[in-house]
C-alpha cells in the first residue's frame, strides 16, 4: 500500500490526494517504517514539492515529511515556513517540526512568537494568525515545558464561590467556620482570609473566584478587553505571588451551539492575549487556571477563575478510579444527608463497590466496625484496596459476585452505588433489582438500613410495593430532572414474618 502512495506521488498525477493518504498511513509506525526503507534516505522528492505552485500541497509535504521523524528535515522546513505566503499553511510547517529537534532554529521561531504575541493583524487574518500562534507556541513549550506557577497566596482575603448540587447548599455552608456565607442557587458565596479551611470540605464540586466585573458582553473583543480591565491580573498575582506569564484556557458555559460557542472562545481567547500584551497565553493543555465565563438569563457572561494549582487534598486517598467511578464529593454529600440514619460500630456492605468511594466516606463521619465492598470487577477492587491504605481505613473487599457472596453474620447497613444500566436491557436491569432486594433482604439484620444511589427510580419504587418488608424513609433527588436519587430505605424482617404468620 505505502509503495503504491509513492510510486503514484512520482507521477505527479494526483498529488494532494497521494499526499494525503500517505500521511494518514504514516500515523501506524509499520508503515513509517516501510516507506523509510523504500525512501533509503532519500526524501528529495518531497523537498521538492514544498516549492510546489498549490499551497495545499506543500502544507501536506511539509506533514508527511514531519511523519517520517528525521531531524534533517527541520532547516528545509524552517526555511519553507519563513517563504511561505499562504497564511493558512503556514501552521503546518510548525505542525510538522512537533517532535523533530529544532535548536537550529529554535531562537528565530521564538522571534516569530513574539511578532505574532505583539502584532496586531487584520480582521480577515486572524483566524490563520490565530492557529499559527497556537501551533508554534505548542511547538516551542514541547520542546521546553514551561515552569508552571505555584498557589502561595493562602494567607490572602477572596471571594470565592463553592458550587454545589442544586437544593443542598446548606449542607456544604454548615461546614464554614466564621465567615460570612450567602446562599446562592447552586453554591455558597464566601468571603474569606482562610482559604485553607474552604479547600478542605468535602461537599462542594468546585471552588471559582470571581471578577469584579459582573457583566461581560457576548461580543468576544469586547469581553477581552472588559476582561484586561477587571481584577483578573491582579487576582493572579496575589494569588501567584510572582509576575511572568500566566497560561489559561477559555471555558464557554452557554446556550449557544457547539460551533458559535468554540468560535467565540478562540477569538475572546486571543483578543484576551493582545490585550494583555501576551502576559495571558492560551494553551488549550497544558493551563494552570481556567477563564470561565458563565453565561446569564440576560444573556451576558459572568466571569469566573478557576486555580488548577490550588493544592487540594480532601480526596488525597483516591488515587485509583474506574469509568463508572461516583463522584468523590457527591459521595462525601449522601453521606452526610443520611448521617443521622447511620449507627456508630455497624457491620456495612457495599455490593456494588468499584474503588471503595462510599465505604470510605461513610467511615469518616460515622466509623464503622466491620466493612466489606464486593464488585465483579478486578481492577476495581485492586484500586478500591489501595484507595482504603491510603485513607488508612480497614476495608475487607472480596472479588465476587453480590448474588452469590455469603456470610455468616449479618449486615447493619448496605450503602452503594447501583450499578448503571450500560448495555443491559429494561428487562434485565429491572431484573437486577428485583435480585438485589431479595439479596439483600437475606443478609440484612432487622431494623438494617439501605442507602443507595439510583437513576432507576421506577424500578426502585416498584420493589418496594412487591417486597413490605422494606419502609422508604427518605428519598433524595440528587439532579433538577429527577433522575438520579438517593435512597434512605429500612428493613423490618420481623414484622413482616409476623404479617407472613397471620
Amino acid at each position: 500500500m505505502i509503495e503504491e502512495y509513492y510510486e503514484s506521488l512520482k507521477t505527479g498525477k494526483n498529488l494532494r490526494k497521494d499526499l494525503i493518504a500517505l500521511k494518514q498511513a504514516l500515523k501506524e509506525e509499520p508503515l513509517k517504517q516501510e516507506l523509510l526503507e523504500i525512501l533509503q534516505g532519500d526524501v528529495s522528492l518531497l523537498l521538492e514539492l514544498l516549492q510546489h505552485p498549490e499551497p495545499k500541497v506543500r502544507g501536506n509535504a511539509a506533514l508527511v515529511l514531519g511523519r517520517l521523524g528525521q531531524n534533517k528535515v527541520v532547516i528545509p522546513l524552517y526555511k519553507a515556513y519563513q517563504q511561505e505566503t499562504q497564511l493558512f499553511i503556514k501552521s503546518n510547517y510548525l505542525s510538522a517540526m512537533k517532535g523533530l529537534d529544532i535548536t537550529i532554529c529554535k531562537s528565530e521561531l521564538e522571534e516569530r512568537l513574539r511578532e505574532l504575541e505583539y502584532g496586531k493583524p487584520k480582521e480577515e487574518e486572524e483566524k490563520h494568525i490565530r492557529e499559527e500562534l497556537k501551533v508554534l507556541r505548542n511547538l516551542l513549550q514541547s520542546n521546553q515545558k514551561h515552569k508552571k506557577h505555584k498557589f502561595q497566596g493562602y494567607d490572602e482575603k477572596y471571594e470565592v464561590i463553592l458550587t454545589t448540587e442544586k437544593n443542598y447548599q446548606e449542607i456544604t455552608a454548615k461546614q464554614i467556620k466564621n465567615e460570612k456565607i450567602v446562599l446562592m442557587k447552586n453554591g455558597v458565596h464566601v468571603i474569606t482570609n482562610h482559604i485553607k479551611q474552604l479547600i478542605d470540605i468535602p461537599t462542594y464540586k468546585e471552588i471559582l473566584f470571581p471578577l469584579n466585573q459582573k457583566k461581560l458582553a457576548p461580543e468576544p473583543k469586547l469581553a477581552a478587553k472588559t476582561l484586561a480591565n477587571s481584577n483578573l491580573m491582579e487576582l493572579l498575582k496575589k494569588a501567584y505571588k510572582s509576575e511572568g506569564n500566566f497560561y489559561f484556557r477559555l471555558g464557554v458555559h452557554s446556550k449557544m451551539p457547539l460551533d458559535k460557542r468554540s468560535a467565540f472562545a478562540k477569538k475572546c481567547a486571543f483578543a484576551l492575549e493582545k490585550e494583555t500584551a501576551s502576559v495571558l497565553c492560551n494553551s488549550t493543555s497544558d493551563y494552570e487556571v481556567e477563564i470561565r465565563l458563565m453565561e446569564t438569563k440576560e444573556g451576558n457572561f459572568l466571569p469566573l477563575l478557576k486555580f488548577y494549582t490550588l493544592e487540594e487534598k480532601r480526596f488525597a486517598y483516591r488515587a485509583h478510579t474506574v469509568a463508572t467511578s461516583i463522584r468523590p464529593e457527591l459521595a462525601a454529600l449522601m453521606v452526610r444527608l443520611a448521617r443521622c440514619y447511620m449507627s456508630e460500630y455497624a457491620k456495612v456492605l457495599d455490593p456494588f463497590c468499584g474503588v471503595g468511594t462510599m465505604l470510605i466516606e461513610r467511615d469518616r463521619i460515622c466509623p464503622a466496625r466491620t466493612m466489606y465492598g464486593i464488585d465483579l470487577f478486578g481492577e476495581a477492587i485492586k484500586g478500591a484496596r489501595e484507595n482504603a491504605k491510603l485513607a488508612r481505613k480497614k476495608i475487607h473487599y472480596i472479588q465476587r459476585d453480590f448474588f452469590t457472596f455469603q456470610q455468616e453474620c449479618l449486615f447493619d447497613e448496605i450503602i452503594t452505588n447501583m450499578p448503571d444500566k450500560g448495555k443491559k436491557t429494561k428487562e434485565e436491569q429491572d431484573l437486577l433489582y428485583e435480585k438485589f432486594f431479595k439479596k439483600a433482604s437475606e443478609i440484612l439484620e432487622d431494623k438494617a438500613k439501605i442507602f443507595m444511589y439510583s437513576n432507576e427510580k421506577n424500578f426502585v419504587k416498584k420493589q418496594l410495593r412487591l417486597r413490605k418488608e422494606y419502609t422508604l424513609i427518605q428519598e433524595y433527588p440528587m439532579d433538577a430532572e429527577g433522575i438520579h436519587n438517593f435512597f434512605v430505605l429500612e428493613v423490618n424482617k420481623v414484622h413482616n414474618a409476623k404479617k407472613d404468620k397471620g
